[in-house]
């Protein structure tokens, strides 16, 4: 008890202090910005278009309680050829009305009604699904931006400072100082640089199209914009905690846990459908004018209470039972596969977090490390201490520091999004 304790609070305070570590990440309006992904993506869309459906389908659901009405009506010419009778010939006219009323089915009608009520919660927690599944897209995507655009910026900078050291380094063979084979070596950096400026490049203009992607539209930088940061006051304080708040909070896992009670449902209103009459309380009238041979006006009024079954020798109903139970077995496995994977899905994103938290720490005591060293080799450059490589070999070795201290910086954000996104905990509003 007193090692989980210690667990718990040293995780505890690893994630108090990711507050200092949060990198910014520009949004315009980004409460707005998110607000109007979830209004207007086809797939959030779709989702409440699966809602409405299963509402309307739970309201048709509850017809089977109220009486059915028929109407039959003709209106023709008979003509009847008699034995032992004049023959007739006449227009005939005639209306039924039936009303039924169900009196008792063995529940199958309280299945159906719950069946379809399920299935509206169940269409539910799939748009809640959607809409989380979604703003975790939609910040990656902010995210995959703001990395690509600092490390392009480093890159860029690599290029110019780069090429500045190789035209001061000309500059000094051309004066009898320098030597050529520093300056050729530095074209050769320079190259290599810009290569990498290019791949970086690429992934930006990828970066911004999955923004465009996502959100219908480029990006736009602008001073002061709303930052992207975590809502640290959401995050669990520890792994038991966050399995336990995936295990009550999860949308999949809700809507495979609304799976199984839609199954166990639909076998009970199989089985009796399936395998037990219907009783119906039936009121019928018929009136005839002209018919069936005879002149003049008919009238014809029943009550009764029916008992009502179909029943085929292949026995199809016996067929049906069985599959149905077969459906339920095979959701409710899925569901223990479900939990079983959201459990693991929590665990991955929980380590992943304070690993990522742990390197953002080294990376930027590496990059201040390296910062510290480029100025001292350039202060022994200029003293003619060191050599041109040198200097460009830490320009290279503190870009490449720089590059990684931000992409694990970003890493950890997306990774505490990533963990709030498994435990059901990614809405806008806490945003």
């Amino acid at each position: 008890m007193r090692k989980s304790f210690r667990s718990s609070v040293a995780a505890s305070m690893l994630i108090i202090a990711l507050l200092a570590w949060i990198p910014c990440v520009w949004a315009d309006d980004l409460k707005g910005t998110l607000t109007n992904l979830l209004a207007e993506h086809d797939r959030i869309r779709a989702a409440e278009g699966d809602l409405a459906a299963a509402r309307e389908r739970a309201k048709a659901a509850l017809g089977v309680r109220y009486p059915t009405l028929n109407v039959t009506s003709h209106y023709g010419y008979e003509a009847q050829n008699k034995f032992e009778s004049a023959d007739t010939s006449m227009p005939s006219r005639e209306i039924d009305l039936k009303l039924t009323q169900q009196l008792w089915n063995f529940g199958a009608s309280n299945s159906s009604i719950e069946a379809a009520r399920l299935t509206f919660k169940q269409a539910n927690e799939n748009l809640e699904t959607a809409k989380q599944t979604l703003l975790l897209e939609g910040i990656s995507a902010l995210l995959d931006v703001y990395l690509t655009q600092r490390k392009l910026e480093y890159a860029t900078q690599s290029v110019s400072n780069i090429k500045l050291q190789t035209e001061l380094e000309d500059a000094r063979v051309q004066e009898g100082s320098g030597y050529s084979a520093d300056v050729l070596q530095a074209k050769s950096q320079l190259v290599d640089a810009e290569t990498l400026r290019i791949k970086i490049k690429e992934e930006a203009e990828v970066a911004l199209d999955r923004h465009k992607t996502i959100f219908g539209h480029y990006p736009q930088v602008k001073k002061g914009s709303a930052k992207l940061k975590i809502p640290t006051q959401l995050l669990p304080i520890s792994l038991v905690e966050a399995i336990k708040i995936a295990q009550e909070n999860n949308p999949r896992l809700a809507s495979s846990e609304f799976g199984v009670k839609l199954a166990t449902a639909t076998v009970a209103e199989t089985k009796a459908s399936e395998l037990f009459p219907s009783v119906n309380l039936v009121s019928s009238t018929k009136h005839k004018v002209d018919a069936a041979g005879t002149k003049g006006y008919q009238g014809e009024y029943m009550v009764k209470v029916e008992v009502a079954y179909d029943f085929n020798f292949g026995l199809p109903s016996l067929r049906r039972l069985q599959a149905s139970k077969q459906d339920r077995e095979a959701t409710a496995r899925r569901l223990r596969e479900t939990r079983d994977q959201i459990e693991e899905q929590v665990k991955n994103k929980w380590k992943g977090l304070l690993t990522a938290h742990e390197n953002t720490g080294l990376f930027i005591s590496k990059t201040v490390i390296a910062q510290e060293l480029l100025k001292h080799t350039r202060e022994e450059r200029d003293l003619g201490r060191r050599s041109l490589m040198d200097v460009l070999a830490q320009e290279t070795k503190l870009i490449n520091t720089l590059s990684e201290a931000v992409a694990a910086e970003t890493k950890t954000v997306t990774k505490a999004y990533e963990l709030l996104e498994v435990i059901g905990r990614l809405e806008v509003d806490w945003l």
